[in-house]
């Protein structure tokens, strides 16, 4: 019998990188817990995964502007419109014999789609254990709100008022943080890592970072204006899986008079935010969330339309961040950042004060008190931390 099922999805790299974390978190508060792992639309069919995959990657690369439209129509499905039904039906016998062969103890989704559809199967009678879903974004967006989930794990106090706002109860939200990988809670002294990049302690570090598909626009550019910035920097850029990109960045940076380091998809995240200054990147939650979790601050590049700019929006908030919407406007904000140092002090501290590293720990503590049937529903110390 398998204790804990969790639901995960490869739109982008953020739940998936939740997941595992959320996992690696289970298994050190309790070793002999059994937990799998589940890419749901792989599971339903690997062919239509792989082309909705293409199309999301396609859709935020080319057409931001339209998938905002399509973020902002399905905010607003009612239980019983006609598309949301179609959500929930795909797939819902796949699911479901999968549940009835695992017959977990508890169900855990990263992503509001198969959230739907295991709330779904609740409600029929089928599946009596706890289904929590784990918001991996600053957003209350409805598609994550579903009636049979027994408590939603999330980010900020800013994700806690949308799920009130909409009806949730209280009692089912836990403001834990999105739960990002563990050892962003413990990385090696900024000196120890500035030798193994081969970076100068003398010039500020900014890093780049495209997302995992390299869905940030405009690299080639922004890197430009960073080797014309008037002030020394060293650049860090991290393409993800977009080999073009690294190709033509790692041409490019020969020509540059500013050191430009280029590197492809890394699973040392946590080395290259803490030897850095500065990140600039898209508003990934969970980027975002292990950026804060190291008191990083952050310039978000060219935010799109849905969860990106909800993201943004609670960095700006929280004093963490600025938004950068073109070069012109990037030179102005690197000049701010990078000369009066008062402004990049405050950004550090807020971004510190807004991290939550332990935030799978905490996440991985309230499931297993839930597996002991001892949650009691009620957090108050982690909300008087909220941001």
């Amino acid at each position: 019998m398998l204790d804990v099922l969790i639901f995960s999805a490869s739109y982008g790299g953020g739940h998936r990188q939740a997941s595992l974390a959320l996992a690696k978190a289970l298994g050190s508060c309790q070793d002999k817990l059994q937990i799998e792992i589940v890419d749901f639309m792989e599971l339903i069919s690997p062919a239509i995964n792989k082309v909705t995959r293409f199309t999301y990657t396609k859709s935020i690369r080319n057409t931001p502007t339209l998938y905002g439209y399509f973020y902002k129509v399905t905010d607003n499905l009612k239980l019983d419109n006609l598309m949301e039904k179609q959500l929930t039906n795909f797939g819902l016998q796949k699911i479901l014999d999968f549940l009835v062969d695992r017959s977990p103890q508890m169900v855990v989704a990263t992503y509001p789609m198969v959230a739907g559809i295991v709330s779904y199967i609740k409600r029929m009678g089928q599946l009596n254990a706890p289904l929590v879903t784990v918001i991996t974004d600053n957003t209350a967006h409805c598609q994550w709100v579903h009636p049979e989930t027994d408590l939603y794990l999330v980010a900020s106090e800013q994700v806690r008022q949308g799920l009130l706002y909409q009806g949730v109860p209280d009692s089912k939200i836990a403001v834990t943080g999105i739960p990002i990988d563990p050892k962003f809670a413990r990385v090696p002294p900024r000196e120890t890592l500035l030798a193994k990049f081969g970076l100068s302690p003398d010039s500020p570090v900014i890093l780049v970072m495209t997302g995992a598909e390299g869905m940030l626009r405009g690299i080639p550019a922004l890197c430009q204006v960073l080797d014309e910035f008037p002030l020394p920097l060293q650049v860090l850029v991290v393409t993800g899986k977009d080999k073009g990109l690294y190709q033509l960045l790692r041409e490019q940076a020969g020509k540059f008079s500013k050191p430009l380091k280029v590197y492809q998809f890394v699973d040392n995240v946590e080395e290259f935010m803490a030897v850095s200054n500065l990140l600039i990147t898209k508003a990934g939650g969970l980027t975002i969330s292990e950026a804060l979790a190291l008191g990083l601050p952050m310039l978000i590049y060219h935010p799109i339309p849905g969860q990106e700019m909800e993201n943004t929006q609670y960095l700006v908030n929280a004093g963490a961040a600025l938004p950068v919407y073109d070069l012109k406007e990037l030179k102005v904000k690197l000049h701010l950042v990078f000369t009066q140092k008062h402004f990049y002090e405050a950004l550090c501290f807020r971004a510190r004060a807004a991290g939550r590293p332990e935030a799978a720990k905490l996440a991985a503590e309230i499931l297993i008190s839930m597996l002991a049937g001892e949650y009691a529903g009620s957090i108050p110390a982690i909300r008087a931390n909220t941001v």
